[in-house]
């Protein structure tokens, strides 16, 4: 959780950014859900998609592998035929 202090008064606050995206994560939830589409339904490249969202290619690829075994090979419902 990042923290903050202001410099006149020294009140500290803490920003909760855990909505955002999952602990010690490269990609924020909406980042990562838009590598995926972009890859599966606009064809993207891999690179295309890193150019997007401003990051190097093997943080887009290590993020959207992972994210793609999550929801596809650790899907608790199972595969559907």
């Amino acid at each position: 959780m990042r923290r903050y202090r202001c410099a006149d008064c020294g009140h500290v606050w803490r920003q909760d950014t855990s909505a955002a995206a999952e602990p010690r994560a490269k990609l924020s939830r909406t980042g990562l859900r838009w590598a995926l589409e972009g890859i599966v339904v606009a064809h993207l490249t891999v690179a295309r998609v890193a150019e997007g969202i401003g990051v190097a290619w093997d943080t887009a690829n290590n993020a959207v592998l992972a994210e793609g075994k999550r929801l596809l090979i650790n899907d608790p419902r199972g595969s559907r035929a």
